[in-house]
């Protein structure tokens, strides 16, 4: 399952304890309200089944034994089974989880498996297992709720330590919140269940916010990697068949191109959105059913390297190693899951041991002291260096996939990690460097993820550099889109627009999807949104639709409209899809306000709210409708909302601000612009309370705020023209001058301070 995260906008919460709660568990009024009947169907693979070319794993042990051999009992052979005394690993002998907000019973009776917690209404309930999800290093539990839902339990069971744990203790979810077990952010109809089972339709209808979910088999089978068997037996039975690679009906066949293999297998190992009501096997790109997410925080760090979850695919097609051509299978058994080698072994295959596999190279012990699998970094294994890792869901130690070279120099520069801090816990930075210098020399190879730190810290001056990688054809193109993503907000200069048109048309669909977004803003968008109609990648196709919502049908060229109509279909599907994510009901909110159709756009942004109470992304636009409709209170109103909920939400302090000046309430407007001011980088914060200030007669204050925001957009002429009318208030004309004079240094040819230069001359 993907775990969820806070979205933007989010949350500081307080911890609440529920002190009553354990004494609730003990008490016999508790009520143990009769359980759903469990809402998934499996269909199986009766010839009258829904589609019935399945004919599920077992039909494919005659020919391939020892595949699937290999397969049975590997994580994705246990990826969900029914929960029985064979598969069920946590102890249900009436074992209590104690933890602040979150405690849980579990037990055993005749028919099953039982945990009784606190659900959406904070009501202790009773609950039976249905279903084991995952087998190690932690094992979770599905229950059924009402509308189809199965949910995960908010607690599982640690199978390295056999304790019971909570995977995320740090969300510290409220019932309400799309996070919380009850919610959407756990559940597995739209979490987890496209990549745990085989042939899944998660049928998830709006009107009625229920599922009605079918899949063919539980667990991740052969078909789920290979496509629908019933064509592929029939091919290969024939006593005409010829074994040639197309006519094997077959997904992810022996002898496939790697990269194309890397995409097969990111169907699942990525994060991702999905486009479709459901993956149709026979196509090898990964952007006909999925959205992968760019190399952007939260999910990774800024430079590219693992924060969140992120199942490997969007790190792996970082790598050096990707584009020479290795893929999943060259270093994992397909079937089994597991390694093809332990140790440096794996890395010796294709790298010389004699260059690498020595302490001359890693400058570490060569004495394997700790077992190898250990997740303590012993500096003599080339994972250690080159696949640090993180914890997730509490106990899972996964490995950073881009391969890439230790860089505690970059650690100093923009604050990312590196291995050997993350090893070296009471060594600084400075010291790592200082040791990589040593060791090999001043220079360090040229890697994109300089760019994309610079542009993090140093936003301000990243847009050459972004548009560089942009255009830099050598570089991954999950890099070169995550450029395209960041060079969006400068849309309106010349050199980023053309560079996002010319983009718009690279060999990647991934950067043709992530361009065309992002000349959503430019007022020349329409040439290259209508070639990306016909693009032969859905995604493109649906970003290109996305992108005409606010053009009018009429400007539509006569031999598009059937291409139009066509990518209008997908986009407005993919928005359907995923219309269980706050995330996704948002975006048919944005879609709604852009047509124009504020009344549709409300009650979908009121959607995103009932989703989840704590997306304050909704507040603000549903905000931003209001004010245009000229509901002033309410709109006061969400904004106090976003504030009560996160204090530390500069945008929504800036907005209230300019609400109150607007309605002439100068001092709360100044509490609230000074609160944006210090809470976030916003320069236009510091210049609004500035004119606040001088209006009031607060001279020496407002002076303070003009230089705070030219600290923030040196050389702003709006801000420098402020900041003269104080001074030439004063008359403190040469004290003006100087300030124009520092500003022409750096923009000699700026026409708008020439003139303001002349004007404040003539004064003295």
């Amino acid at each position: 399952m993907n775990p969820p995260t806070r979205a933007s906008f989010i949350y500081r919460l307080t911890l609440i304890i529920t002190g009553t709660l354990l004494i609730a568990f003990i008490g016999a009024a508790i009520m143990s309200p009769k359980a759903p009947t469990d809402p998934l169907t499996i269909t199986g693979t009766a010839v009258n089944s829904s589609d019935n070319a399945y004919l599920g794993s077992n039909s494919c042990a005659g020919c391939h034994t020892e595949a699937f051999q290999n397969w049975q009992g590997s994580h994705h052979d246990q990826a969900m089974q029914h929960a029985t005394a064979a598969t069920v690993k946590g102890d249900f002998n009436n074992s209590l989880f104690e933890a602040p907000g979150n405690n849980a019973l579990f037990s055993k009776k005749a028919d099953g498996f039982y945990a009784r917690l606190a659900g959406t209404d904070g009501q202790v309930s009773e609950h039976k297992i249905l279903y084991t999800f995952g087998t190690e290093p932690l094992q979770q539990y599905l229950v059924a709720f009402p509308d189809g839902r199965l949910q995960q339990l908010p607690v599982a069971w640690n199978t390295l330590t056999n304790q019971w744990f909570d995977p995320q203790p740090e969300l510290l979810a409220q019932p309400g919140e799309w996070v919380h077990w009850s919610e959407g952010g756990k559940n597995w109809n739209s979490m987890c269940a496209d990549c745990h089972s085989n042939n899944v339709e998660k049928n998830f209808d709006i009107a009625s916010n229920s599922y009605s979910t079918t899949v063919t088999e539980l667990d991740v089978g052969c078909e789920s990697c290979h496509g629908p068997g019933r064509d592929h037996v029939a091919a290969v039975s024939s006593a005409d068949f010829n074994a040639t690679l197309d006519k094997l009906h077959i997904s992810m066949r022996v002898g496939e191109d790697s990269q194309a293999v890397v995409d097969q297998c990111g169907r699942c190992h990525a994060r991702r959105q999905q486009l479709t009501t459901k993956f149709e096997h026979g196509s090898s790109q990964l952007l006909d059913h999925y959205l992968p997410q760019l190399l952007i925080p939260p999910t990774y760090h800024s430079d590219g390297q693992i924060l969140d979850e992120v199942f490997v695919y969007g790190s792996f097609v970082q790598s050096k190693m990707y584009h020479s051509g290795v893929g999943c299978v060259d270093c994992h058994q397909p079937h089994s899951v597991k390694l093809k080698a332990e140790g440096n072994q794996l890395c010796v295959g294709c790298h010389s041991s004699e260059q690498f596999d020595t302490p001359e190279h890693h400058h570490h012990s060569a004495n394997l002291a700790q077992p190898i699998g250990s997740h303590k970094p012993q500096g003599s294994q080339c994972i250690d260096c080159h696949m640090p890792g993180r914890l997730y869901m509490g106990n899972d130690y996964r490995r950073d996939h881009s391969f890439r070279i230790p860089r505690p120099d970059l650690t100093i520069a923009h604050g990312t990690p590196n291995a050997c801090n993350d090893c070296h816990t009471k060594e600084s930075a400075d010291w790592a460097a200082e040791k990589v210098e040593q060791w090999f020399g001043p220079e360090r190879p040229a890697h994109f993820s300089e760019i994309l730190s610079a542009a993090a810290s140093q936003p301000n001056d990243s847009v050459e550099p972004l548009v560089s990688l942009l255009n830099d054809l050598s570089q991954p193109a999950i890099a070169r889109a995550t450029a395209a993503s960041l060079l969006a907000p400068n849309i309106s200069l010349p050199v980023v627009e053309r560079a996002l048109t010319r983009a718009s048309s690279d060999t990647s669909a991934l950067l043709r999807n992530t361009s065309l977004r992002s000349l959503n803003g430019s007022a020349n968008k329409v040439g290259p949104l209508f070639e990306g109609l016909n693009d032969p990648v859905r995604a493109v196709r649906i970003a290109a639709a996305e992108g005409l919502v606010d053009v009018p049908e009429n400007r539509i060229p006569d031999g598009l409209t059937d291409a139009f109509s066509r990518a209008n279909k997908e986009y407005l599907t993919s928005m359907l899809v995923n219309a269980d994510f706050p995330s996704g009901r948002m975006r048919m909110a944005l879609d709604q306000h852009r047509r124009g159709n504020l009344s549709r756009a409300e009650e979908e942004y009121l959607a995103v709210l009932k989703i989840d109470t704590g997306y304050n992304a909704a507040r603000m636009n549903l905000a931003q409708l209001y004010y245009s409709q000229g509901k002033l209170s309410d709109t006061e109103n969400l904004y106090r909302t976003v504030i009560e909920r996160e204090p530390e939400a500069s945008d929504a302090h800036y907005s209230l601000g300019l609400l109150m000046a607007e309605q002439g309430d100068y001092q709360q407007a100044a509490v609230s612009l000074k609160a944006a001011a210090t809470t976030g980088s916003n320069p236009r914060a510091w210049y609004n309370l500035a004119v606040l200030h001088q209006q009031s007669g607060e001279l020496l204050e407002a002076e303070k705020a003009y230089l705070a925001a030219l600290q923030l957009m040196p050389g702003d002429t709006d801000f420098i023209n402020g900041l003269v009318s104080l001074y030439g208030q004063q008359r403190q004309w040469i004290k003006a001058l100087q300030l124009i004079d520092r500003a022409l240094v750096n923009d000699p040819t700026n026409l708008s301070l020439r003139q303001l230069k002349r004007a404040v001359t003539q004064r003295l």
